[in-house]
């Protein structure tokens, strides 16, 4: 559903794109030919991080009304025990170990299939520029293995996430994320052990 959605969002993008240079000359080309999504799964982390298994790697390829994509994920898991303030039948909030699973998720999205609109806002969101930062977390754009992209890290009582979204080659996005933990670091030791030039050159 995530992936779903994420594939609108981006196409709305590039439809936006599209009809603001409706007035201009057009010079666009035929889409590409999308990589099928066992491909992609070439290029997505083998070895699992220090305490986590590498689940089975999932993917898709869809294409309708002309328009093509292709996605492929994996995830990484590891059970923890963590200490968690409840409020008890007394009224009063007291800490309790409780079970949470650590998931890491690595996923590769190919949009050439969705023509030069796409290519474009794929561009807009590896050139943005900016900082935030607030008690809980921060959210900015970085540069990953010569890479653009955008990185978040929320910290919050019984809430923590982190994630690195980049733009590989104007037709790949790379999503890394982490669920209930913010140690961002996990996620860039995933992230390094991908081929990020070798799936750039990937036609």
């Amino acid at each position: 559903m995530k992936y779903f959605l994420l594939v609108i969002t981006i196409a709305l993008c590039s439809l936006q794109l599209a009809a603001q240079s409706q007035t201009q000359p057009s010079t666009q080309t035929a889409p590409l030919k999308i990589i099928n999504f066992k491909k992609l799964q070439e290029f997505l982390p083998t070895k699992a991080p220090e305490g986590f298994t590498r689940q089975k790697p999932k993917g898709q390829t869809m294409s309708s009304s002309g328009i093509s994509s292709s996605n492929a994920s994996v995830e990484f898991t590891s059970p923890k025990k963590i200490k968690e303030l409840q409020t008890m039948d007394d009224g009063k909030q007291d800490s309790v170990e409780v079970d949470v699973t650590w998931s890491a998720t690595i996923d590769i999205t190919d949009y050439a299939g969705m023509g030069e609109g796409m290519s474009a806002a794929l561009q807009m969101i590896g050139g943005m520029e900016f900082e935030n930062e607030t008690e809980n977390g921060y959210e900015k754009s970085v540069k990953f293995k010569d890479y653009k992209g955008i990185e978040k890290v929320s910290s919050q009582e019984n809430s923590n996430s982190c994630s690195l979204q980049l733009v590989v080659g104007n037709r790949f996005l790379v999503n890394a994320n982490g669920n209930n933990f913010a140690d961002v670091t996990i996620l860039h030791s995933l992230l390094n052990s991908m081929d990020m030039k070798k799936l750039e050159q990937t036609k």
